[in-house]
């Protein structure tokens, strides 16, 4: 179910691209006809460009390459203590590290050490394995 999960939203940033690229080329072809209604819609090319840039760097660049790792279970293993994170719904910050993971994965109030494996470029969460309670401080 993790794989499907993962490769649901590599699907849906690949579909983000897609999309920012058809509006780019009706937005061009607007501009190569003079067909602009407003002033300013000659800006739209250039704002649809810095967006697919955007996305393609930050989304969908990062999730192609995980599927390589995923293809060739090529993870990185770290080991957490969920009572030193912040554990959000689908996401947890250690140590300055954000890792995503599907909803579902940690119990809301589940503490003690974990031991994750995650995929190298956007670090999401294959597998979480508890190892034992946290000492108490």
């Amino acid at each position: 179910m993790t794989y499907l999960y993962f490769l649901s939203g590599l699907l849906a940033s690949a579909a983000l691209v897609f999309a920012l690229l058809v509006l780019l080329v009706l937005a061009l072809r607007n501009n190569w006809n003079h067909a602009n209604r407003m002033r300013l819609s000659f800006i739209a090319p250039i704002l649809l460009a810095v967006a697919i840039v955007y996305f393609c760097v930050t989304e969908f660049v990062p999730r192609a390459f995980d599927l390589v790792a995923l293809a060739g279970k090529h993870y990185d293993v770290a080991d957490l203590d969920l009572k030193e994170t912040q554990l959000g719904r689908s996401s947890l910050i250690s140590e300055g590290q954000s890792y995503y993971f599907m909803p579902g994965t940690f119990e809301k109030n589940s503490r003690g050490r974990f031991q994750i494996i995650f995929t190298p470029g956007t670090r999401f969460v294959i597998r979480a394995t508890y190892l034992e309670d946290s000492p108490d401080p």
